[in-house]
């Protein structure tokens, strides 16, 4: 495995910076039981707690200001697992600043800090607590949402770390004593430390595993903070008295973990624009006096990239421009024709039409969200899609039915790595040559194509269906064949919801009934001449191509 470069620890591999935090870790655990009355010695009980209200009060910090992050994005995000962990966090710090203001040799707190099991108890709540916390958020699928008002999540754990502080309090009795004055740690405070650890380890490997997967940044230092926790946790299951060595290096490990997880989650955040703005502006001074030439470079610079740039549209729009048809299908039966007209120099639509046996032929025709270059890489995926079908359906030697085809390309797509936002509306058809039947299943087409019937009447297709989306975690949606019978001399329409979208200079747009009524005036045309006809129509409407903010594409099927 290639040495992997993150921004704070240099080139080392995660697993090279484990072994050595494991080193260093272990070597503080010996040198604190070697030194541990030597350091009891030296430090006394008013200077241990001002240390331990230092330490005590920066984790607690760290815990209110990731809950803070976590409680404004999740009214965006929705992301369940996210709550929780900041919940987790709240908890944390709730229990930890009942816990460091009931420390023993502390100023009276509801009742005199006379004992040290108090706050012994609140640590244990607090860390049991949030560790199994942390392992519910990491086995949170990150695209599980929540439709749990926010402030419920608050008032929730609020109200828990309040009745836990009372009844810790005021019930001594009600938890097993963790610390006995002049006789050290309980079994129960002991146990429920390994059973903390066993958590922190638990929730370790999985997060590794993930890591494994992504390499993540975060997650790399979300791993080496659980590590410093462990530790912490080991150092709390050896400790005699509440001043002792072993007590401190476990703050010491609680408080370098919370600087590791509050400078992944929060302040590499924060401080990175205003790093940026730095940079930025020490470079406009240093070129200050200079701005001509500076500017001169820049725009050589810019000009350079923008070349580059649209070299590499072009040629993606060279790519895509291969996978539709070159030439369409035409013979004594049924003659194809289309216009491909897009409104940037990538396109949102896409069509083909596929002879896939002596008797059937494959049609479709789509629109996907957005333009430029992440609809031309939908457009893509959808025909690359329908294109495997045709494949398997050779293989198999039989035709595929339009309602599985579209079923297929939905259980693909939520199969990818696209944005949830994306979408891709299509319409796939076979027309069967002997029996003039067209069956056709749509994937929520907006653009209802027509019959043009040689009597001149037109008729509307139903497109209604379920679009194609990032939904298959919720939704299994049933698409359905449905089957037209088709006449000599009659026509089919098929076009994205550019056309009748397109507006004038008026802000008027070409709309259906123009539609309708370009076709009844038009059915006796041939379809090559009709799509002409029609092409010109919508250029008078809007004035010029320059006005298309949409992409339009017009597919005609001619029954000879």
């Amino acid at each position: 495995m290639d040495t992997l470069k993150f921004k704070y620890f240099g080139n080392i591999k995660l697993y090279d910076k484990m072994i050595w935090i494991l080193l260093f870790s272990i070597s503080l655990y010996f040198i604190a039981g070697i030194y541990n009355d030597q350091f009891m010695n030296l430090i006394s009980v008013t200077d241990y707690l001002t240390w331990h209200m230092i330490f005590e009060f920066a984790s607690i910090l760290v815990s209110f200001s990731i809950f803070t992050v976590s409680y404004f994005v999740y009214e965006e995000s929705q992301r369940l697992g996210l709550i929780v962990l900041g919940c987790s966090f709240l908890l944390m710090g709730a229990l930890d600043t009942f816990h460091t203001l009931s420390f023993k040799g502390m100023s009276d707190f509801f009742i005199a800090n006379t004992s040290a099991n108090r706050a012994t108890t609140l640590w244990i709540l607090s860390r049991t607590l949030g560790s199994l916390g942390f392992l519910a958020a990491v086995l949170i699928p990150v695209s599980k949402r929540s439709s749990v008002k926010k402030g419920l999540f608050f008032g929730i754990t609020f109200t828990l770390s309040i009745i836990l502080f009372l009844i810790v309090t005021y019930l001594p009795d009600f938890f097993p004593p963790m610390l006995i004055e002049n006789s050290g740690l309980t079994r129960s405070k002991i146990i429920m430390e390994y059973v903390i650890i066993l958590i922190m380890l638990s929730t370790l490997f999985i997060v590794l595993s993930e890591y494994n997967k992504t390499h993540q940044v975060r997650e790399q230092q979300f791993i080496i903070a659980l590590i410093f926790m462990i530790f912490s946790e080991f150092a709390f299951t050896s400790y005699g008295s509440v001043y002792d060595a072993f007590n401190y290096i476990g703050h010491i490990f609680k408080i370098v973990a919370f600087i590791v997880l509050y400078k992944a989650i929060y302040i590499d955040n924060v401080s990175e624009p205003y790093r940026e703005m730095k940079k930025a502006r020490n470079e406009l001074s240093e070129y200050s006096e200079n701005l001509n030439l500076l500017v001169s470079q820049r725009t050589k610079d810019l000009e350079e990239a923008n070349s580059i740039l649209l070299k590499d549209i072009e040629y993606a729009k060279e790519m895509q421009l291969r996978l539709m048809p070159d030439k369409m299908h035409e013979d004594s039966t049924v003659i194809f024709s289309a216009e491909y007209l897009p409104a940037e120099r990538l396109s949102g639509d896409f069509y083909n039409v596929i002879k896939l046996d002596d008797e059937n032929i494959a049609l479709y025709i789509g629109d996907v969200s957005g333009h430029g270059v992440s609809a031309a890489m939908l457009t893509i995926f959808a025909n690359q899609s329908i294109i495997t079908l045709k494949k398997d359906e050779n293989n198999l030697n039989q035709i595929v039915s339009p309602a599985l085809v579209l079923d297929s390309i939905y259980r693909d797509f939520n199969n990818t790595n696209f944005n949830d936002e994306t979408y891709i509306l299509m319409l796939y058809g076979i027309y069967n040559i002997k029996k003039r039947t067209l069956t056709y299943a749509s994937a929520g087409m907006n653009a209802s194509p027509y019959i043009i019937k040689s009597s001149g009447e037109i008729q509307e297709l139903n497109s209604r269906g379920f679009s194609i989306c990032k939904l298959g975690e919720l939704i299994v949606p049933s698409y359905e064949n449905r089957v037209v019978q088709m006449e000599a001399g009659d026509k089919v329409l098929f076009y994205s919801d550019g056309l009748v979208e397109a507006q004038n200079a008026d802000n008027k747009a070409y709309g259906q009934e123009k539609l309708k009524h370009f076709l009844r005036s038009n059915y006796l045309s041939k379809s090559k001449a009709l799509k002409h006809e029609l092409k010109n129509s919508l250029f008078k409407h809007i004035g010029n191509a320059e006005r298309l903010t949409d992409d339009v594409t017009l597919l005609i099927m001619e029954v000879s």
